[in-house]
């Protein structure tokens, strides 16, 4: 075979290799940025919870208290434990009528969630008069976020590298953490999985969800604790303060002990701490099957203290 036509086919081969290449990555392409569309047309609205998160996000953004303002609001902010134990008709009734309650609640977030998710809040431009943020021990002294939602919908851009270095990711958990604030695909992809697994194969969806209600944190040493508390109560006390708005803490009851370490932490810096419900003052009627989240018995109960607590703390 001549040296010529060998070298010819070889470029045939190669310029079919390349082309098969080009025609690879668009196609992938493609597909992405239309999953990226409808994931960000669809998600919102088809997700019950995402729906609730948007619209209570979407709520307090637009308070923008002065100090004339007649009904200041009290933005609350929290977690599941928050969500299942705060009654919110109940609360508001309760609550003096001169407060208007503005309930934001994310699950699954811990402390660092709520910090950089208060700083991007306040960028944006909502200005209640007091925040109350209600986190478990385990969760105000936690060194995770809960991770791509987070990213997406919690953290403003200039604070990703920030957290990443806070939470000592690793190269590949920082990229995804990074990726997750630009794509709605990205973000989503867990709970978009987990949903349809759900619809799939429902006892295998139930099984995890049961296994994963089921892990418990360990206790906390209360030194580290205190330190913990000492530290993050005072940067949350600071943000708040500079954005003209006033930080409560609250602790939701749990299996978790130290809420009478985090009242006291915040007695010796001044900032108002409520502990409607004392750390093993419930037993387990109180709680639902997980052990974790109230029942509505034992959310009557910390919304009725809760509600009166505030109406102590706030001025009347």
């Amino acid at each position: 075979m001549p040296l010529s036509t060998s070298v010819s086919e070889k470029s045939i081969r190669a310029a079919r290799l390349d082309l098969f290449t080009i025609a690879l990555i668009g196609t992938i392409a493609v597909m992405l940025a239309g999953l990226e569309i409808v994931s960000r047309a669809k998600f919102d609205s088809t997700s019950k919870v995402q729906r609730l998160e948007v619209a209570q996000r979407a709520v307090l953004l637009a308070v923008r208290d002065a100090s004339e303002t007649r009904n200041p609001h009290l933005a609350m902010l929290g977690n599941s434990l928050m969500v299942e134990g705060v009654d919110l008709p109940q609360f508001q009734t309760a609550l003096n009528p001169r407060y208007v309650p503005t309930p934001y609640f994310v699950l699954g977030t811990n402390y660092y969630d709520w910090f950089f998710g208060l700083r991007r809040l306040f960028a944006e431009g909502t200005r209640p008069e007091y925040v109350l943020v209600g986190l478990s021990p385990n969760e105000l002294a936690s060194s995770g976020v809960r991770g791509d939602i987070t990213a997406r919908y919690m953290v403003q851009q200039s604070d990703l590298l920030k957290i990443v270095r806070l939470t000592h990711m690793d190269a590949t958990r920082a990229s995804e953490f990074i990726m997750s604030h630009y794509s709605e695909f990205y973000s989503t992809r867990e709970i978009t999985r987990g949903y349809v697994m759900s619809r799939v194969l429902p006892s295998v969806g139930g099984m995890f969800h049961t296994q994963y209600a089921a892990v418990r944190d360990e206790e906390l040493k209360g030194s580290v604790l205190r330190m913990a508390a000492e530290n993050r109560l005072s940067a949350l006390d600071e943000l708040c303060r500079s954005n003209g708005a006033h930080l409560i803490f609250v602790v939701p009851p749990t299996y978790q002990n130290g809420a009478a370490v985090i009242q006291e932490v915040g007695r010796e810096h001044g900032i108002p701490v409520l502990v409607p419900v004392k750390d093993g003052e419930f037993d387990s009627t109180y709680y639902q099957e997980d052990g974790i989240h109230m029942n509505r018995k034992g959310a009557a109960i910390f919304t009725t203290r809760l509600a009166e607590s505030l109406n102590e703390q706030l001025p009347k």
